[in-house]
């Protein structure tokens, strides 16, 4: 098996299958190692869903998001950095990190967002794999926006993209009261769609209806708990 393809039956798509599936699923199956998943995607293309979706077909699931979100709401060293360099514009009326405004700095200044990378990543990168050493579920997975970015790959078994139209993602974006320039800047600061589906080992559509994606999400679960690819 070589490049790309499409496997289809009457409801599903799975795109992105390479040749290290089979030996991931060789390893997965016959040697009944852990399975450690990537996942990553565009902005806005679905991932939380998806996430939330392997979980409750019994995987063990962390997401990055959640965790930088955590950090910024209770840990003091953070908090003292970010306050030092950005003043008090980013903290809110209830004292706390405003996290709407950070964004708006670090989508907006690339040196900032790297700045800021720089301090949350290696807590973040910490905890997810401490999760994953801990973790009892033989099938582990976790969400990181920036997962091909941070060249992230080699942490796991496999990795999975989710992608979208560009219009729909700018759209959902809107809907969460982004400007069109904002969310244009959120979709420039992360690689192409086309450059993550060639980096990715299966590749989820998440600009369909939400049954769309619980049946892709169903069928890349059996395909990774068996012996083989049908």
């Amino acid at each position: 098996m070589t490049g790309k393809t499409i496997v289809s039956n009457p409801s599903i798509y799975i795109l992105a299958r390479t040749p290290k599936i089979e030996r991931i699923l060789i390893t997965v199956n016959s040697e009944r190692e852990k399975i450690v998943v990537g996942l990553t995607g565009g902005i806005a293309c679905g991932k939380s869903s998806a996430l939330s979706r392997f979980a409750d077909l019994g995987w063990s699931v962390i997401s990055a998001d959640r965790l930088a979100g955590e950090i910024l709401a209770s840990d003091r060293s953070v908090q003292i950095q970010i306050r030092q360099r950005w003043g008090n514009d980013i903290i809110n009326s209830s004292g706390s990190i405003d996290k709407a405004a950070i964004a708006r700095i670090v989508f907006n200044e690339e040196l900032e967002r790297k700045w800021l990378e720089g301090i949350l990543h290696p807590i973040i990168r910490s905890q997810w794999i401490l999760f994953v050493q801990s973790c009892p579920s033989p099938k582990c997975m976790i969400e990181l926006p920036l997962l091909f970015e941070n060249n992230l790959q080699s942490h796991f078994t496999c990795t999975i993209s989710l992608i979208a139209p560009s219009s729909m993602i700018l759209k959902r974006l809107q809907s969460r009261g982004l400007s069109m320039n904002e969310s244009e800047s959120r979709m420039n600061s992360q690689l192409s769609m086309p450059q993550k589906v060639a980096m990715s080992d299966f590749v989820l559509w998440g600009g369909g209806a939400m049954e769309f994606l619980t049946h892709q999400v169903q069928q890349l679960d059996r395909t990774l708990s068996s012996r083989s690819i049908n």
